[in-house]
């Protein structure tokens, strides 16, 4: 039995460091997006703006996110950049749309949603410098976390059984 209590011991900090990897992941996603949520009626629209800076990251990303999405509904985002060029504009299809844009110079790039189908809809938008290496850190603390579930896992049924034997003899 003594051999499991560093087991279930590394595993609980195992766990602990996969939360804070998430932790950290979740504030350095928050530092690199301007987010809003809004109601748009029929016909309605919302803007979105954020300052993005090429030399900090060359890619941008905005995702689109609609609460009750139906395939009814006509929705069209469009992406600018500071000089008011269309950069990208799309209509969505499926929830929740992300996609990754160019950020070629630096300034106030704008993300315009219009309400263009038959009912009101919330959406929540999202635009922003895509973190570089997020991919990396998210798989690093689900490989983390999964790896402390597993070793607390094995560590508290062994202890389970040989409580078990011990209360037998």
């Amino acid at each position: 039995m003594k051999k499991f209590k560093p087991v279930i011991v590394i595993s609980a900090i195992l766990i602990i460091i996969g939360i804070g990897l998430s932790i950290y992941e979740s504030q350095l996603i928050n530092e690199n997006v301007a987010n809003q949520q809004q109601n748009l009626l029929i016909g309605g629209s919302m803007t979105l703006t954020k300052e993005l800076d090429p030399s900090k990251n060359q890619n941008g990303v905005y995702s689109i996110q609609i609460t009750d999405f139906k395939e009814d509904n006509n929705i069209k985002v469009t992406v600018f950049n500071p000089a008011d060029e269309i950069i990208t504009s799309k209509s969505i299809t499926k929830n929740p749309f992300q996609e990754i844009f160019p950020i070629s110079t630096r300034g106030v790039y704008k993300i315009q949603i219009e309400n263009q189908g038959p009912r009101e809809v919330q959406v929540l938008a999202i635009i922003g410098n895509y973190p570089q290496n997020i991919s990396l850190l998210d798989i690093f603390g689900f490989v983390v976390v999964i790896t402390g579930l597993s070793g607390l896992a094995i560590g508290i049924l062994h202890f389970v059984k040989n409580r078990g034997k011990t209360d037998v003899s």
